[in-house]
């Protein structure tokens, strides 16, 4: 593989940022939701990258959310915030808002 799987969905950020909502901010989990639903093959990809480690979930979401603070041409990273992540659990995650 030339790029690795959390790369791959790397380069789909400016299509799933140009989705979300342009008068309301959203947070990593929104982010997380709707490049997962957009792109389900590289998701399961970049979660079986880390199938062999504790939380791949955690640790794959964590790696796109850093990825996407680095992104600073879609996203400005505006706070914190507690939300459900996708075992109904609440975990503290950075809220975005689009770069105009």
């Amino acid at each position: 593989m030339s790029k690795d799987a959390l790369e791959k969905l790397e380069d789909k950020y400016d299509q799933i940022v140009k989705l979300m909502p342009a008068d309301k901010d959203f947070d990593s989990h929104d982010f997380i939701l709707v490049l997962s639903q957009k792109h389900q093959r590289l998701y399961i990809e970049a979660l079986y990258a880390f199938s062999d480690k504790n939380r791949p979930f955690h640790r794959v979401h964590m790696a796109i959310a850093k990825r996407l603070k680095k992104r600073v041409d879609l996203v400005t990273h505006i706070k914190d915030r507690r939300s459900n992540n996708i075992f109904g659990q609440k975990s503290l995650v950075a809220v975005w808002r689009k770069v105009k």
